[in-house]
Formats: C-alpha cells, sequence, structure tokens
C-alpha cells in the first residue's frame, strides 16, 4: 500500500496544478478529518481559499483523488 501523503505533500500538488491551469487562489490550507468514531479513517482535506467558481473543480477533485487527499473551496 502506497504512504499516506502529507499536508505539506498535497498542498504544493495541488498549488503546482492550479498555476499549471492558470486557476486563482489566494492560500491553501491542509488538515486531517476524524470519521474514526465512524469506522474510517483520517483523511486529508485541502481548502482552496479565494476559489472563484469554475468547472475545473470536478477535474482537480479526480487530480486531489488520485493522489490520496480530498479538495474543498472557501
Amino acid at each position: 500500500m502506497s504512504e499516506a501523503i502529507t499536508p505539506h505533500k498535497a498542498k504544493k500538488l495541488l498549488a503546482a496544478e492550479l498555476t499549471a491551469k492558470g486557476l486563482p487562489f489566494t492560500k491553501l490550507t491542509a488538515r486531517h478529518v476524524d470519521f474514526t468514531d465512524l469506522a474510517r479513517a483520517m483523511p486529508l482535506f485541502v481548502t482552496i481559499h479565494g476559489w472563484e467558481p469554475n468547472p475545473a473543480f470536478d477535474d482537480l477533485k479526480r487530480f486531489a483523488k488520485q493522489h490520496g487527499f480530498y479538495i474543498q473551496a472557501a
């Protein structure tokens, strides 16, 4: 099984992808969300701050999932 991604690495990967696609953002934050009480792991969520609605969000969600984390916009 692959090694879990760190918050720092997830933010770097997402920042590079956003920049490559020319999508503006102000900052990225990452945190683990604890779902252990529901018999699930602690997934990593990266929040894109300053996100303007854009159809590219679905592509970014797929990119994040391929790399082992989830995204949300604020």
